[in-house]
């Protein structure tokens, strides 16, 4: 448990988010698009995980990994052609 680093990585990684779906979405590839949202996913899992004690390995693997694709499938269903967000 270190929640100095976990409270950090949350906040650096949901910055990075928030830059990428709001502002850097429309002007770059969306293959940049989805590795940043990716990042920002794992981001999230990880400084999630580390506020916590006694964490499992596979929770270790699963978090990022899970958090990483949602993130992606969510940025791109709600920006999508008749999404609510789209622009």
């Amino acid at each position: 448990m270190n929640t100095t680093i976990g409270m950090i990585l949350l906040a650096a990684s949901w910055v990075l988010f928030l830059v990428t779906a709001l502002w850097l979405r429309p002007r770059v590839p969306a293959g940049v698009t989805d590795v940043l949202v990716a990042l920002s996913g794992v981001g999230v899992g990880i400084g999630g995980l580390l506020l916590l004690d006694d964490v499992t390995v596979a929770s270790w693997i699963a978090a990022p990994l899970l958090l990483a694709v949602a993130g992606v499938v969510h940025v791109r269903a709600l920006f999508a052609g008749s999404g609510p967000l789209r622009t």
